[in-house]
């Protein structure tokens, strides 16, 4: 069997600079140190003083008469006054009997002083008669003081007096107790705490085993993650490679197909038209100059057959047009893919479809992942540059960072704010007043650009930015107002739907724009561009924040309830529904998506709710 090395003790003070270093040596205040650690702590002499910046005591052993520690000795004890005032790293040096207390050596040089200064005497000792003392000291029975506690019971351990063995009743269940003298019931008890150390070191041995193959199996996981991430790339690279050949040959392949298609309009022209037109006008020409230098005899001999020539060309019929159709390039775009084509009558065909992104599934359910609490009401939110931005009823738009943590206040207005989008790096938000004002800010929360607004100011509005256009409603006249990206006014779009209550805006593809209007109980689907209304939902009462979703679906907070629908936003049609206790029951002004993240705010419950939408 191989002999168990004891492992090797570290020095305390290495431990505590961060370092740990084996073979270290006992000063003759308990402390230990390794040899690397005492450099410099020692004079000429070889006198040393111990490194510990708390302790400091002269060592009278030379420093090559001191001892290696002793690793099978138990920890030594950490001074009783030190351990009171929450520092235990200071070792025993004395113990005083009488003051019953341990004392490291500062606080023995304390004590002696003490004495001294009260003519008081206190014998102490060192700690090796300290543990000889705790050892030999027997325990005495409490009702015969003259009699140690010699025996005990090997099942209920029970411990007695040879005087109380009379008077110990029955041991468990009704048995007698099995007596035997307290050294051999602590070497018999001592045997099977030796074997479940044995047990305890085979179970370290199996979390090592286990430990190391964990790391493994880690390393392994970690090895194919890349590898499988440097494979996306490269399959990204070889279809990014193939998809721009692909463009280029098209490219190359329309330019020819509309050279040919050039080529034949140019030959009709020059075959077709101008020759016959030159023809027709040399004629004209012609028959002009007879009239005025030819004699009268000369005209009327040629009569006939100039006639029948004119005659003969005025009934001939204007060429055709006969080329090929004009190739065209069809483009049709969406949420979900460009398709490119190229056709024309000679049987040239060209078939492109490119996916751009898949249209995501239909969320079925909503995990709560984080709530974060807010210093005051919150009344909208936009997820920008990883982080989410709230604007709250205390005039501020606050940040929380990708940790879920409120930072300080990113920008200060002078009124509260109402609704926030962000758009090619600018963050546009409404804040109230009489007029409303829309501000532009950068990523560093530095204002761009104003313009004042007109709306109901008395109750919060939505806004929305698509296609380089800022759409805000006018609720008193019924009318979106479309707005560049600075501030002019472009057109207005007739909205019979809104009310004089809440408005939420969202986009929900190019020049679309959904529109949730608390106060009629509807949400719309208004074309900007357009200015028509494709659909209007009446499905949701009292609608307030709505968030689009891939544009394929939107989803709409209701007030006075904890539910979500969920809208086909091609159709306005309630297609399913989210529900969870962490949305708001009473009022939801704004939502986002991140991906797979809904952002709700939650106005009565003064925090952010952060959910994962799940398929």
């Amino acid at each position: 069997m191989d002999e168990i090395v004891p492992p090797a003790i570290e020095c305390g003070f290495c431990l505590r600079q961060g370092v740990a270093l084996p073979n270290p040596r006992q000063l003759t205040c308990n402390h230990v140190h390794c040899l690397a650690c005492l450099t410099g702590f020692y004079d000429e002499n070889n006198i040393l003083i111990c490194p510990w910046e708390d302790c400091r005591v002269v060592c009278q052993v030379p420093l090559d008469n001191l001892p290696s520690y002793d690793v099978t000795k138990d920890k030594p004890r950490s001074c009783d006054p030190c351990a009171k005032k929450g520092k235990d790293n200071q070792h025993a040096f004395s113990y005083c009997p009488q003051c019953d207390k341990i004392l490291c050596a500062r606080h023995h040089e304390s004590h002696q002083e003490y004495q001294e200064e009260f003519g008081v005497t206190h014998l102490t000792i060192n700690m090796e008669q300290y543990e000889l003392l705790k050892i030999q000291q027997s325990k005495v029975c409490g009702d015969h003081d003259n009699k140690p506690i010699s025996l005990g019971c090997r099942k209920c351990l029970k411990m007695s007096c040879t005087g109380c063995v009379s008077s110990m009743g029955t041991c468990s269940e009704g048995e007698h107790h099995q007596l035997m003298s307290l050294d051999e019931l602590v070497l018999l008890l001592n045997d099977v705490i030796n074997k479940l150390k044995k047990e305890i070191i085979e179970k370290e041995e199996g979390l090592e085993q286990l430990f190391k193959f964990t790391s493994q199996t880690l390393a392994e996981y970690d090895m194919e993650t890349a590898q499988s991430v440097q494979k996306i790339r490269k399959k990204r690279d070889e279809q990014m490679e193939l998809l721009t050949w692909k463009y280029k040959q098209l490219e190359e392949d329309f330019q020819e197909a509309r050279l040919k298609t050039k080529t034949c309009i140019t030959g009709f022209l020059e075959d077709k038209i101008l020759d016959k037109w030159s023809q027709l006008r040399n004629l004209r020409h012609k028959l002009h100059s007879r009239a005025q230098h030819s004699h009268q005899c000369d005209i009327v001999s040629s009569y006939s057959d100039t006639k029948n020539t004119i005659q003969q060309l005025v009934d001939e019929a204007l060429p055709s047009i006969e080329i090929p159709s004009l190739i065209k390039v069809k483009d049709k775009c969406g949420s979900c893919e460009v398709m490119l084509e190229v056709v024309s009558t000679d049987g040239f065909l060209i078939d492109e479809q490119l996916k751009l992104r898949p249209s995501k599934p239909l969320p079925k359910s909503l995990k709560l992942l984080y709530t974060v609490s807010l210093p005051s009401y919150p009344c909208s939110t936009k997820v920008w540059n990883s982080q989410i931005l709230t604007g709250m009823r205390n005039k501020t738009v606050a940040t929380i960072d990708s940790n879920y943590q409120v930072k300080g206040s990113f920008i200060t207005f002078y009124n509260y704010s109402g609704a926030m989008e962000v758009y090619k790096d600018r963050l546009y938000t409404t804040v109230y007043g009489n007029p409303w004002t829309i501000y532009v800010h950068d990523q560093q929360g530095k204002q761009v650009t104003s313009w004042t607004h007109n709306d109901n100011d008395n109750i919060f509005t939505g806004l929305s930015v698509t296609c380089d256009k800022v759409v805000a409603p006018d609720r008193n006249n019924k009318l979106l107002i479309i707005y560049s990206l600075t501030g002019n006014k472009l057109k207005d779009v007739y909205c019979p739907q809104l009310s004089q209550y809440f408005v939420s805006l969202c986009v929900s593809g190019s020049d679309k724009v959904v529109v949730s209007d608390y106060g009629s109980s509807q949400v719309c689907l208004i074309d900007i561009s357009q200015g028509q209304l494709l659909w209007t939902c009446k499905d949701v009462p009292h609608p307030l924040g709505i968030a689009s979703y891939g544009e394929r679906y939107v989803l709409v907070a209701a007030s006075a309830s904890s539910t979500l629908r969920i809208l086909d936003s091609s159709t306005g049609k309630v297609v399913s529904q989210l529900t969870d206790s962490a949305i708001e029951s009473g009022w939801v002004y704004d939502m986002d998506i991140s991906g797979d993240r809904l952002i709700v705010a939650n106005w009565n419950s003064n925090n952010i709710a952060i959910f994962q939408l799940q398929p």
